[in-house]
């Protein structure tokens, strides 16, 4: 099964990088939690169900003209996914431009994603499922 999970994942992030804001949600799991309370540019921190995840989206893209993400690397922790991701977005009113890295850390059940959590520590992602460097 964590194969089949980081192709889950990854297909998440590729529907991301075109712009595909429907295909994400065939993956979620009515009742997912998306944890982004490592970032500091939502209002809200913790999202629940779709209706949660659509206003973070609607929030990011409030605060940014453009955001994207990229998955540098996806590897399988039992049901969990850890991806690493490039964030760059430039503010939709400064014009700053926001880059850094950061881990995702994604737990699935029977197909479908339960909870997104963000971490900006790679030590302590890692250490939350298990990996090492």
């Amino acid at each position: 099964m964590s194969q089949e999970n980081v192709e889950i994942v990854r297909a998440v992030y590729e529907a991301f990088a075109r712009g595909d804001g429907v295909t994400p949600f065939e993956f979620y799991a009515p009742d997912i939690v998306w944890d982004a309370s490592a970032l500091a540019v939502l209002d809200a921190t913790v999202f629940h169900g779709h209706d949660g995840v659509r206003a973070a989206f609607r929030d990011l893209l409030a605060t940014f003209r453009e955001f994207e993400f990229q998955a540098d690397e996806l590897r399988a922790a039992g049901d969990c996914v850890l991806a690493t991701i490039h964030e760059r977005g430039v503010g939709r009113a400064s014009g700053v431009v926001l880059e850094r890295r950061h881990d995702a850390l994604w737990t699935l059940r029977d197909g479908k994603v339960v909870r997104m959590r963000v971490y900006l520590d790679r030590s302590a992602d890692l250490e939350a499922v298990g990996l090492r460097e």
